[in-house]
C-alpha cells in the first residue's frame, strides 16, 4: 500500500477544447494507496486517454477499471459527456444467452458517482436512449441543496444497470460534509463538498485525512469567485491545504510574450467575468486566502496549448505558460504555482513529525517497524526498518518541459521530481430520500 497521495491530469483545457495537446476536464486521485482511483470530472474523451498514457519503463500505469468513485463538479458539457462511454467500458458488457442480454450481476455497484442536482437523471436517460446494458452496475448519489428536487430512485424508474443512490441535502451553511470515505495508508480519507460560484451551480470537493499527516486536496470546479467554499476548507485550523487546483481559463498575455497577442487586460478582464471564470491572479489570491501549500493551475483556455515538448524547444508557448505561472505565483506569494498539462502527475507526501510518524507506525506495525531511523520531514522513513514502501520525496513529476520554461532543469528522465512551494467503507445505500447532514 503506497503512502503517498497522486493525482494525476487527465484532461487540462477548458470547454473551448479539445485542442490537439488538451483534452478537456479530468483527472483521478490515488488516495487510498491500494491501487483504486477516484476521479473528478469526466468530460469526452476520458475513456480513451486512459489509453494514450505513456507507458515508459517504471511510468505508472493509470487504470480505467480501477476508478471507484466519480466525482462531478457541474452539469457543463466539458465536464460530464464523457460519463456514458467512460461507464460503458468500466462496467462491462452484459453476458449473452440465447434469449438475449442477461441482466446485470446483482453485487455492490461497481462505481458510485457523486455530483449535483441532475446527475441521475442525465445518465440514467442516457443509459436508456442508447439502448445501452452492462455486465455490472452503478450508482449516482447526488448532493442537493434545499431548492433542488429529488430525483426518485423508485424501482420502477431506475435503469436495469443501476443501483438506488442517496441524496445528500446540504446542512445549514451549505456544505455537504462526509459524503463518502475510504481507508488509506494512515487512516480514513474523508470526502467534503462545498458551493463555489459559476454561472451554473458548481461544487468544490475537499479530499481529507482528520488523523496525521493530515493532507488536504481542494479540488475546485470552474469559478470565479470560489470564496463560499473558505469555511469548509479553514474547518480545522491545524490541516493545512496540502495542494488547491483551481481553474485559471484565461490570462492576459503581454505582445512582449507573445507577439501574436492582441487583447487587452480590460478586455480579458471583462471576457473572464461574463463566462463565470478565473484568471491565473485570481487563482492565486485564492491560494493565498486559504494558505495553500501547493497550487496547480488547471481548465486552461484553448488559446494556451501546451508547447510541443520535444519538436521545439524554442516554441513561444513555453514563454506564454511561464506568463501564467508567474501571474499565479506574484498573487499567491507562497511560491511557484505550476500549470496542469494532460497526464501530469503530482505526487503529495506525508509531511510527519518524530512524534506523529511514531504513533502512526504503532497502529501499523504489522506494515513497518521503526529502528532509530531518522524521519525527515516529507519522507517515509528508510534503510533498516521493515516495511513495503521506500521513502519518496516530496513534491511532484513534472514532465521534462516544465524545466523548459524555466530555463533550468530538475533532475534527470522523463519525470524528475522537484518541490514547489511550500475503498473504504461507505454507508449503506438509501432509496432516494434526502440526508441532511448534522442529523
Amino acid at each position: 500500500m503506497a503512502r503517498n497521495m497522486n493525482i494525476s491530469f487527465l484532461g487540462t483545457s477548458s470547454g473551448g477544447g479539445p485542442s490537439i495537446s488538451r483534452n478537456c476536464s479530468s483527472l483521478v486521485a490515488d488516495v487510498m494507496g491500494d491501487g483504486s482511483l477516484w476521479m473528478v470530472d469526466c468530460a469526452e474523451g476520458t475513456a480513451r486517454q486512459f489509453q494514450m498514457q505513456h507507458r515508459g519503463q517504471g511510468d505508472p500505469v493509470l487504470k480505467a477499471l480501477k476508478v471507484t468513485k466519480l466525482f462531478v463538479t457541474h452539469m457543463h458539457a466539458d465536464h460530464v459527456m464523457g460519463i456514458i462511454t467512460f461507464l460503458r467500458h468500466v462496467l462491462h458488457p452484459p453476458l449473452i444467452a440465447p434469449s438475449g442480454d442477461l441482466p446485470p450481476s446483482d453485487g455492490p455497484p461497481q462505481i458510485e458517482l457523486y455530483g449535483p442536482a441532475g446527475l441521475r437523471t442525465f445518465v440514467r436517460s442516457i443509459f436508456t436512449m442508447t439502448l445501452t446494458h452492462t455486465g455490472e452496475r452503478y450508482v449516482v448519489h447526488e448532493l442537493l441543496t434545499s431548492s433542488d428536487t429529488p430525483t426518485s430512485c423508485d424501482p420502477a424508474v431506475l435503469h436495469p444497470s443501476e443501483c438506488p443512490g442517496q441524496n445528500f441535502l446540504c446542512d445549514d451553511d451549505g456544505f455537504w460534509k462526509g459524503v463518502t470515505s475510504g481507508t488509506g495508508y494512515y487512516g480514513e480519507v474523508v470526502v467534503d463538498a462545498g458551493p463555489i460560484l459559476h454561472r451554473d451551480p458548481c461544487i468544490g470537493f475537499v479530499f481529507h485525512e482528520p488523523n496525521p499527516p493530515h493532507r488536504k486536496l481542494v479540488i475546485l470546479g470552474d469559478t470565479y469567485d470560489a470564496s463560499p467554499i473558505i469555511p469548509l476548507i479553514q474547518s480545522s485550523t491545524t490541516t493545512p491545504v496540502s495542494l488547491l487546483i483551481h481553474e485559471a481559463t484565461d490570462a492576459y498575455i503581454s505582445r512582449q510574450i507573445d507577439p501574436s497577442a492582441r487583447r487587452t487586460k480590460d478586455e480579458v478582464d471583462s471576457k473572464v467575468a461574463a463566462r463565470g471564470h478565473s484568471t491565473p491572479v485570481m487563482a492565486g489570491t485564492f491560494a493565498k486566502q486559504i494558505g495553500a501549500q501547493k497550487v496547480v493551475l488547471n481548465h486552461i483556455g484553448s488559446r494556451f496549448p501546451a508547447p510541443k515538448q520535444l519538436k521545439n524547444p524554442h516554441d513561444s508557448r513555453f514563454a506564454v505558460i511561464a506568463e501564467i505561472e508567474r501571474q499565479a505565483s506574484e498573487a499567491w506569494g507562497g511560491g511557484e504555482a505550476v500549470v496542469a498539462y494532460d497526464f501530469m502527475r503530482i505526487s503529495i507526501a506525508a509531511d510527519l513529525n518524530e512524534e506523529e510518524f511514531s504513533g502512526v507506525a504503532m497502529e501499523l506495525d504489522d506494515e513497518i517497524v521503526l529502528l532509530g531511523e531518522v524521519i525527515e520531514v516529507g519522507e517515509i522513513a528508510r534503510g533498516r526498518g521493515r516495511g513495503r514502501g521506500r521513502g519518496t520525496p516530496r513534491g511532484m513529476s513534472r514532465g521534462r518541459w516544465r524545466s523548459q520554461w524555466r530555463g533550468r532543469g530538475r533532475g534527470g528522465g522523463d519525470a524528475d521530481r522537484g518541490g514547489f512551494g511550500r475503498g473504504g467503507s461507505d454507508s449503506d445505500l438509501g432509496r432516494g430520500k434526502k440526508r441532511r447532514f448534522g442529523e
